[in-house]
């Protein structure tokens, strides 16, 4: 939250970072932008992840929920943001992943794990960015290289979340190539 001056009052302005971090992470694996993408998770940073994917060019995207009934803020932010959102079950998601250029899960690490197994060959290109920050590698990060795609994990998003805090609170660009040398430390 930043103060900014607006005449003779302050007006208090709210930033979310994590659109920022999800899309910075996407692009260090290689996705710029994008017309298939797919959620894993239904809560707040999927709310975020589905952002971000809408800033890349996807207006459908599949959202993987283990339980629809817990996605209603989720359904509620995409209409806001203008994208249609289909909703799949967690045993469904392997077809949507098979063929997405970018992908987020949002859910802890044994939950993506439940994927694996079903995980078959995805795009040459496609990119998964876990939002777990431990373990670094998750089982579905693995399989996921394992299947050919390209893995970003979470401590990259985190990691480009902070600079752009520093940046808004700063006005400065945030020293990144320092950040991440002390990241795995912290």
């Amino acid at each position: 939250m930043l103060v900014q001056p607006v005449g003779t009052r302050l007006q208090l302005v709210g930033a979310n970072t994590d659109v920022h971090g999800v899309v910075a992470a996407l692009a260090e694996g290689g996705v710029s932008a994008a017309t298939e993408g797919v959620v894993i998770g239904g809560g707040a940073t999927a709310t975020s992840a589905l952002a971000a994917l809408g800033r890349l060019g996807v207006t459908r995207p599949v959202v993987v929920v283990r339980n629809r009934a817990r996605a209603g803020g989720l359904m509620r932010a995409a209409t806001k943001m203008g994208v249609e959102p289909r909703f799949v079950a967690l045993e469904d998601a392997p077809h949507y992943l098979a063929d997405a250029e970018a992908v987020v899960s949002t859910v802890p690490a044994e939950a993506g794990a439940a994927l694996v197994p079903a995980l078959g060959p995805v795009r040459p290109q496609a990119v998964l960015l876990d939002a777990v920050y431990s373990p670094l590698v998750t089982p579905l990060g693995a399989a996921w290289r394992a299947a050919g795609g390209t893995f970003v994990p979470g401590t990259r998003m985190l990691l480009h979340q902070a600079g752009e805090q520093v940046r808004l609170m700063t006005g400065m660009a945030a020293p990144l190539d320092a950040m991440a040398k002390v990241l795995p430390d912290a």
